[in-house]
């Protein structure tokens, strides 16, 4: 019975030490919840366009693949998406931990405070509170904090954690002032995210004006159909119509392709 025992208290330890998985912010990919609704949407969307432009259901099931196709395109949205989050949430995690060590607290128990800030500021399920306790799990395995930060950069992707991360390599290497470090490295960070996130203001407002263009033409085109009955029955059933609508469509596609281009700025 005593052996039974020690083999419980043995593997409740192992388990204690095993680290969470890590996320790799470089893809991402869609739950089946996500993947059910996009698809969902995405066949309504193709239904409309091939009763409007074809007035077929032959027409529907022949450009379904492409809506299988634009799930990769919805992957790099909400892969750009989290680490932007992840981006905003970083910057109060340094300016948290440069308050903790002003206070007098060690860098480890810096953090470890900044994660009680990051879970009142963004919840404990948020992203920046879920790498917090991976860093904090790795320093409870005598893990060194810049290995963490670093591991952390490389699966980010994010310009200002790499920074980060690389001068607190710099500044533990080179025993230099880690708390006037990370207070200027905190404010050189706000500084920048302050700039991008005036150019998002103004860039997402053009982003609006583009989404309203963008369905325009298919609200004229609805309100024709139901103001004016038969005047697109000449583009339905005959082999011109279906070339002029195809046409429409490739030039429509290409138009949002180019905006989507136009405003994808990089900050």
């Amino acid at each position: 019975m005593k052996q039974i025992h020690c083999r419980k208290n043995i593997s409740i330890r192992e388990n204690r030490s095993r680290l969470p998985p890590e996320t790799d912010y470089a893809s991402y990919k869609l739950s089946r919840q996500e993947t059910v609704v996009h698809l969902l949407l995405g066949a309504a969307f193709i239904a409309v366009i091939s009763r409007l432009f074809y007035d077929s259901i032959i027409a529907w099931l022949l450009m379904m693949p492409f809506v299988f196709l634009s799930i990769k395109d919805k992957s790099k949205a909400l892969c750009r998406k989290r680490k932007r989050a992840l981006e905003a949430a970083f910057r109060e995690v340094i300016l948290s931990v440069s308050a903790n060590l002003q206070a007098g607290y060690s860098v480890e128990n810096a953090f470890r405070e900044a994660y009680k800030d990051i879970v009142i500021l963004f919840g404990k399920e948020s992203l920046m509170a879920e790498e917090l306790r991976l860093i904090l799990r790795k320093l409870d395995n005598n893990e060194q904090l810049e290995a963490a930060l670093r591991n952390l950069a490389e699966r980010s992707g994010v310009q200002d954690i790499k920074d980060f991360a690389d001068i607190f390599q710099i500044a533990k290497r080179g025993s230099g002032n880690i708390r006037s470090i990370i207070a200027n490295t905190a404010d050189i960070i706000g500084g920048k995210q302050e700039v991008r996130r005036e150019i998002e203001t103004v860039v997402s407002e053009k982003k609006l004006e583009q989404q309203i263009m963008r369905y325009i033409p298919f609200l004229i085109m609805i309100y024709i159909s139901f103001t004016t009955k038969g005047y697109f029955e000449s583009l339905y059933h005959n082999p011109p119509g279906w070339l002029i609508a195809t046409v429409s469509l490739i030039v429509y596609a290409a138009a949002c392709r180019l905006s989507d281009a136009i405003l994808d700025i990089e900050i």
